[in-house]
């Protein structure tokens, strides 16, 4: 490691950083500066990291609008972002796992901080980055790898095992593609929906893409995907008992079609609910109680039992390190990503482009915003 990483002494007072004046929309809200103070005081179990690469997810643009505003209590001006990659320049009196100079990956939460050149966090959210992997490629794992790790491993019961059938609405999100990845490193069966413009997206991954459930032959090489555009998927394969339907995208629809491909006892897990895009309120919090407490009691007194769930993500340094180890540095798992804005050349453009393809829900992989050029 570089000295000139190790030297305290040449933290500066100010920094670049995106600045959120309120909730809006993102060109209204969103500003770039050069003066912003850096957050100095560590807090025992801190650690400071220079920032070589964020990525931008769909809670980004979420938080930023104002849909999740009921759950946060922000100071304004401030400043956004959660995935991040970086090295350590600082750490607090307590810490002793992570030392200045590691190069480290983490996910800071909703409390936000990333999209600037430092950021200070708890050293509980952060694992050493894998070394096979850039700045920019480390920036892409954090929250949706997690997530999906987290979905297929932790958070249901049993978890996903080799043989299993899984099926992923959204398989080209970017949690999608990360649980495609996920599952066939174990050797479970994997069906997905996506459009028709991200089949090569998967293809590139290295399956071979199917359309028909008569096609499959090897279901280690094969990922049959159903083009929602054209199919329901709970038409095309209803009966073929699937262990897990993982919903990444959201909407009644997928429950409903999900209910028609699952064994008994079958697990339907979802990111997202039944309205992909909520305003979050007392009046939704009710609404989404009703309904998770209705879907449970058919769980225990229906014929078929298949389980409703709803997904909560931790961070956890213990699950980037077995990500690390046992999948992504054995080439088991890689991040596909779609574009790198880089504010250094088209300055506040670029957080407004990231934020505004996330948004459209057309991005093909992950979006990163480049801080720093890795030394």
């Amino acid at each position: 490691m570089e000295s000139s990483r190790n030297n305290k002494s040449e933290i500066p007072s100010v920094m670049r950083a995106a600045q959120q004046t309120n909730f809006g929309n993102i060109r209204d809200v969103l500003t770039l500066s050069d003066n912003v103070p850096v957050p100095r005081e560590l807090s025992p179990k801190e650690i400071f990291i220079r920032v070589y690469a964020a990525s931008i997810n769909p809670s980004d643009w979420k938080i930023l609008s104002g849909m999740l505003s009921i759950l946060l209590n922000y100071s304004w001006p401030h400043i956004p972002g959660s995935d991040v990659s970086g090295v350590i320049v600082d750490v607090g009196s307590g810490v002793n796992r992570l030392h200045i100079g590691d190069e480290v990956y983490g996910n800071v939460g909703i409390e936000g901080g990333a999209f600037a050149e430092y950021v200070r966090a708890n050293e509980s959210s952060f694992a050493i980055k894998p070394k096979n992997l850039t700045m920019v490629e480390a920036a892409a794992i954090p929250l949706a790898c997690e997530t999906s790790y987290q979905v297929l491993f932790h958070n249901i019961s049993p978890s996903l095992k080799k043989g299993n059938k899984i099926f992923i609405c959204g398989g080209s999100s970017a949690c999608g593609l990360f649980a495609i990845q996920l599952a066939k490193s174990i050797g479970a069966s994997v069906a997905i929906t996506c459009s028709s413009r991200n089949f090569q997206l998967i293809e590139k991954l290295g399956y071979q893409v199917i359309h028909n459930k008569s096609e499959l032959i090897n279901e280690q090489e094969q990922i049959l995907i159903i083009d929602y555009n054209e199919k329901d998927f709970g038409e095309e394969l209803k009966g073929e008992n699937y262990d897990i339907v993982y919903d990444c995208v959201g909407g009644i629809e997928q429950w409903i079609s999900a209910q028609k491909i699952l064994k008994q006892y079958g697990q339907f897990i979802t990111l997202v609910g039944d309205d992909p895009k909520p305003n979050i309120s007392i009046k939704y919090f009710i609404n989404l109680a009703t309904s998770i407490i209705n879907r449970k009691f058919w769980f225990y007194f229906s014929s078929v039992h298949h389980n409703y769930i709803w997904n909560s993500t931790r961070r956890s340094y213990h699950q980037l390190d077995d990500l690390r180890i046992n999948y992504i540095e054995t080439n088991k798992v890689k991040p596909v990503i779609d574009t790198i804005f880089d504010w250094r050349k088209d300055d506040v453009e670029a957080l407004y482009l990231s934020y505004e393809k996330s948004k459209s829900g057309k991005a093909q992989g992950k979006l990163i915003l480049k801080i720093i050029d890795e030394q």
